[in-house]
């Protein structure tokens, strides 16, 4: 029996390809029903996360977005869907919910609005095809929109978006205000202290300046020493001398091992401020308790009572500082200037005295011989300055 195998092989399936598989319509009732599942399932922040992190398909994401915003009537979301709107170059869309937004209840959306807008108009600014005229009326705006959002909003990371836009546009004042707003909502927080800091010296606010670096000071540990040395300059600046002293103390405590260098500079802060019994009841105590800098002390000493024309006591703090100093250099110049306070005073006899007890250790210096020879001339007293030149003599001077 002969089969016809070409009759009876069955026709082999063949796909087939259609323009549209759904319609528009359909699409949208699609979107629809995922939106409501959405809101759903996911918690509120979730969604807005995802969708700006989905930009396969931007105009199905904005869709998705949209829809959102019918079912759940939010306008965080409309402030996202208008973010995305300027990230695509669609200016009208963008304006139109922001105008809306920008008489919200909320400060913080109407705050927040109101930055996007800047964005846009900031966009115009730069544009090649922007006027000096229309630049002029964009800045005036522009302040306006950041002030504006300044002043209705508290939320920090808002503040940051205002306080970065006010430095990339040199709006100074307006840096200032923002982040001293924020240290005001937040005083513990290190970043917004540095950059109120920075803002209000760059603004010439010594006094904000000065509170923030003594603040910093307390905040950031590891820097304190530097904080507090601002403050010090500073304080000194605007003339607040008993807060420069304070700076000075705790420098000292918290730097022990430089310590003469703060009480120093302290000590010439008070006679400056010519508050004499501060700046001699501070060196006479230190010189009781800092064995290491004992005639340094006694010479600071000397120099207070110098100030006051107390020559005497200058003399005795001198003469102690020189009987108590090992090295050569140091005791010349005490040497030296008790014999000059002892000229000054006119005390003829003590200098004598004391002149007569030492000056054999200096007449190996050329130098010192001539200045001793010179003293015991100002005396008055030939024998003695003759006994003097004698000495010198013997030892080939």
């Amino acid at each position: 029996m002969n089969i016809d195998l070409q009759k009876k092989k069955k026709p082999m399936w063949k796909p087939t390809a259609t323009k549209e598989i759904f319609s528009y319509k359909e699409i949208f009732g699609f979107v629809l029903i995922v939106v409501v599942l959405s809101v759903a399932i996911f918690p509120k922040g979730k969604i807005e996360k995802l969708i700006f992190q989905e930009d396969t398909n931007i105009d199905l994401s904005n869709i998705y977005l949209e829809n959102l915003i019918r079912i759940t009537d939010d306008d965080n979301l409309r402030l996202l869907l208008a973010e995305r709107y300027i990230n695509l170059g669609y200016k009208e869309k963008a304006l139109t919910i922001l105008k809306n937004l920008e008489s919200d209840s909320d400060p913080e959306i109407r705050s927040k609005a109101k930055i996007l807008s800047y964005r846009i108009l900031k966009v115009e600014y730069f544009s090649k095809n922007t006027s000096n005229e229309r630049q002029q009326e964009l800045i005036k705006q522009m302040r306006k929109i950041l002030l504006d959002s300044l002043n209705s909003t508290t939320n920090l990371n808002t503040l940051k978006d205002i306080y970065n836009e006010s430095l990339s546009m040199a709006f100074v004042d307006i840096a200032y205000k923002t982040a001293m707003k924020a240290v005001s909502i937040k005083n513990d927080d290190l970043f917004w202290l540095k950059q109120a800091y920075a803002q209000a010296l760059a603004t010439q606010h010594y006094q904000d300046a000065q509170k923030l670096s003594y603040r910093l000071s307390k905040i950031d540990k590891n820097n304190s020493l530097k904080w507090l040395n601002e403050y010090y300059n500073i304080s000194v600046a605007i003339k607040d001398y008993t807060s420069a002293s304070k700076a000075l103390k705790e420098m000292a405590t918290i730097d022990s091992q430089h310590s003469f260098t703060y009480y120093k500079k302290l000590v010439n802060l008070y006679m400056y401020v010519k508050d004499y019994n501060s700046a001699l009841n501070l060196v006479q105590n230190l010189y009781k308790t800092d064995t290491v800098n004992k005639s340094k002390w006694l010479d600071l000493m000397a120099n207070i009572y110098l100030s006051q024309k107390d020559y005497s006591n200058a003399f005795n703090a001198y003469k102690e500082a020189f009987l108590g100093e090992k090295n050569l250099s140091k005791r010349k110049e005490y040497f030296k200037k008790s014999l000059e306070i002892l000229l000054w005073s006119k005390k003829y006899d003590d200098l004598k005295t004391f002149l007569d007890s030492y000056y054999k250790e200096f007449l190996t210096d050329p130098e010192m011989a001539k200045f001793i020879l010179k003293t015991s001339l100002a005396t008055g007293d030939p024998k003695f300055a003759y006994k003097i030149a004698l000495e010198m003599k013997q030892r080939g001077f």
